[in-house]
């Protein structure tokens, strides 16, 4: 019937009917094995995205009173850690007391050593897990490590090839990774490096940025409460970027938001476009209230349902976090999406800085609570890790 309603004109026809005998050909000369079970496309992709990692801590630095780099390696000596982008981050976990806390922070190592196994991480003691981790992990503690994630990254075809990167404080962290990267060959561009630090006594890395002699990284550091000779003095400036900052480049912000909404300010009186200047993002903290209500927030995690208090001037997250719920958690600034979950019922609020939701997201009622504040009991569907 086919060939009746769709004649198949004189050539055409010839080679349409030699295809079975061909087919039938190349099944019988094929050898009956197996199909292999796995292949390299999938075995790369568990290299580059296994999940969570147990690791433990190999050593442990200081590098000023409040500040420590941690080496982590695999806990299983038989596990790697995947390779990564020179400023990207890893989240790491643990339990302390009754909670389950998780928290980011950026690769301070470079690429290349991740291949030898290690990975650092470099912390200043601020809040609940960065205190646990300074004043109390030690080596050999164990965490859960989180695989790479983050954008932060330099890109050939956005930004230029030169990079103005402005760090305050323990922002420098990611930088430290992109100097490493340019030293061993793993990124090619070239950084000026503006440091905003306190006093000499606060900078991190000092001796490793005073014996940089590349000639691709210039470090210029400035000291807002110290007057020293070699060393800017003051805040980092309109006046002070047009002294170093090239006229191509780009512009990498981290570190805290103080520093951002400074600078992005300074920045405009040069009329450099916003869409040169790229920062880090940080994690949501407390919002500022008096006196913060409680509320009652049902969590869905699966086939179990947990009700829990939540307070008014911390995050869903945060809450989870407090009652020893294991709810996934990465970014922590809204971004990364890890935490989406479906609002069932209440009202809350999400820091504008922190929105970014797509209209899907809004469409079917979905959340990041770890950047959303309750203002109602609320409910919750949480997926799990």
């Amino acid at each position: 019937m086919l060939f009746q309603n769709n004649p198949i004109p004189g050539e055409d026809a010839k080679r349409f009917m030699q295809i079975v005998p061909e087919r039938r050909r190349m099944i019988d000369e094929t050898p009956a094995k197996p199909l292999p079970s796995t292949y390299a496309v999938n075995e790369l992709a568990k290299e580059l995205h296994p999940g969570f990692i147990p690791a433990r801590i190999a050593a442990i630095r200081m590098e000023t009173d409040d500040v420590r780099t941690f080496t982590l390696v695999p806990a299983d000596s038989n596990k790697a850690f995947p390779y990564f982008r020179a400023g990207q981050y890893i989240t790491l976990s643990a339990k302390i007391g009754t909670s389950r806390l998780t928290r980011a922070y950026s690769l301070s190592s470079s690429p290349k050593q991740a291949l030898a196994g290690i990975y650092e991480v470099t912390v200043r003691r601020a809040g609940l897990f960065s205190s646990w981790l300074i004043d109390q992990a030690t080596v050999g503690t164990e965490l859960t490590l989180g695989e790479p994630s983050g954008d932060f990254c330099h890109d050939n075809l956005r930004d230029a090839d030169t990079i103005v990167a402005i760090a305050g404080g323990c922002g420098i962290t990611p930088f430290r990774s992109m100097i490493k990267a340019i030293l061993e060959g793993s990124e090619h561009y070239r950084m000026t490096l503006i440091y905003g630090a306190r006093s000499r006594s606060d900078i991190i890395y000092k001796k490793e940025l005073e014996e940089l002699t590349d000639e691709r990284i210039r470090v210029i550091t400035v000291l807002s409460d110290e007057e020293a000779e070699g060393y800017e003095h003051g805040f980092i400036t309109a006046d002070l970027l047009k002294k170093y900052a090239p006229e191509a480049a780009s512009f990498f912000l981290c570190g805290p938001d103080a520093m951002y909404h400074f600078v992005k300010e300074e920045l405009k009186k040069l009329q450099i476009a916003g869409k040169y200047v790229r920062q880090e993002h940080n994690a949501v903290g407390n919002r500022s209230l008096e006196h913060p209500r409680s509320f009652a927030l049902k969590v869905h995690m699966r086939d179990q349902v947990y009700s829990i208090p939540a307070l008014e001037n911390e995050t869903l997250m945060a809450a989870m976090e407090r009652a020893g719920l294991a709810a996934p958690s990465r970014c922590r600034s809204g971004v990364c999406g890890f935490c989406h979950s479906k609002l069932i019922a209440g009202n809350y609020t999400v820091p504008e800085e922190h929105e970014y939701r797509r209209a899907a997201d809004f469409k079917f009622g979905f959340i990041h609570p770890c950047c959303s504040f309750p203002d109602s009991d609320m409910e919750i569907d949480v997926p799990t890790e």
